[in-house]
């Protein structure tokens, strides 16, 4: 038995790096292929403020944490919920649901919902993924015919979700980037980050894993907008030297997740060259959540941006503008 299980591990580990390297060239083609419509004029919002209700980190101790990604946003005329985290140990509520009660935030209040990709802990757990929707909580709940855009087909029962694999505008000032592909381990994953043009500021990108990489996200909205890039709120992937998810002594986020497979992971030196390319870029607002980076990273750029750098902590607002 020990001998068969170990011939079938090196079987799928090698079927999975043969996938990984022809799903990768693939995509590099579509990438260099594709060009983006320009989004001229999509409008602006005076303000945005953003609260993480789903995150590793917590403001206090009332409020639950874990490696997942849920963030509310609120503009001058929409308020939209950004991923549904992971709900790992299938509670219920769930820690969503849990951390919206206690910060007296209502579905009800909430007219969009915007999902960046479908990871399990953005989607409300494996199990919803695997049916191609997400979930809230254990249960799904009415979601009262809120408009919900998602990079590749989802489906959620008596909803219409839409699919924007292109970069498209969804509201007054608040526009899809539009699918970006990755190759990885775990397979071939399409993510759209959400862009929102401040008045007098400029383009403020909310991120959910950052699976696109920084190069081709900024390359990205340089293609598709004529604003500048004012700020980067989110998650961006840069599990070194560890993740935060482990399942029987691997890092599934360092070498499943990440980096060019599992014999070239993410490594310092990759993450210092995006966060200067980021801190190039002139940001005034930098906010990194630490689900699925490391709180070494977080320190670090914490430490590059200085007064630009905000926390992301589950019940603390990022207040971009007022």
């Amino acid at each position: 038995m020990t001998l068969l299980f170990f011939i079938g591990v090196s079987l799928l580990i090698g079927y999975r790096a043969i996938t990984f390297v022809q799903g990768t060239a693939a995509i590099e083609k579509e990438w260099e292929a594709n060009q983006p419509q320009r989004l001229e004029d999509f409008g602006s919002t005076q303000s945005l403020s953003i609260l993480p209700l789903v995150n590793w980190h917590t403001s206090n101790d009332r409020l639950k944490g874990e490696a997942g990604v849920s963030y509310l946003i609120k503009t001058d005329n929409n308020t939209i919920l950004f991923d549904v985290g992971f709900n790992k140990h299938q509670e219920s509520p769930s820690p969503l649901e849990h951390n919206m009660q206690q910060l007296g935030i209502t579905l009800e209040s909430i007219d969009t919902i915007f999902l960046s990709h479908a990871h399990l802990d953005h989607n409300g757990g494996q199990q919803w993924v695997s049916d191609n929707t997400f979930s809230l909580g254990q249960e799904q709940i009415d979601l009262g015919g809120k408009a919900i855009y998602a990079p590749t087909n989802t489906t959620y029962p008596n909803q219409e979700v839409r699919v924007i694999p292109e970069a498209t505008v969804i509201a007054p000032g608040v526009a899809s980037l539009g699918a970006i592909s990755r190759q990885l381990l775990l397979g071939r994953i399409e993510e759209q980050a959400l862009v929102i043009n401040v008045t007098n500021k400029g383009l403020v990108l909310i991120v959910g894993c950052g699976h696109q990489t920084v190069p081709k996200i900024l390359t990205r909205t340089q293609q598709v907008f004529d604003n500048n890039i004012y700020g980067l709120v989110g998650d961006l992937h840069y599990p070194v030297p560890e993740g935060r998810i482990t399942l029987l002594g691997v890092n599934l986020q360092k070498y499943l997740a990440s980096g060019d497979g599992p014999h070239n992971p993410m490594t310092f030196s990759t993450m210092e060259n995006e966060l200067h390319m980021l801190h190039a870029s002139g940001l005034g607002v930098m906010a990194l959540g630490g689900h699925d980076t490391s709180d070494e990273v977080i320190a670090r750029f914490s430490q590059q941006f200085g007064n630009a750098y905000h926390h992301v902590r589950v019940g603390e607002w990022i207040e971009v503008a007022k």
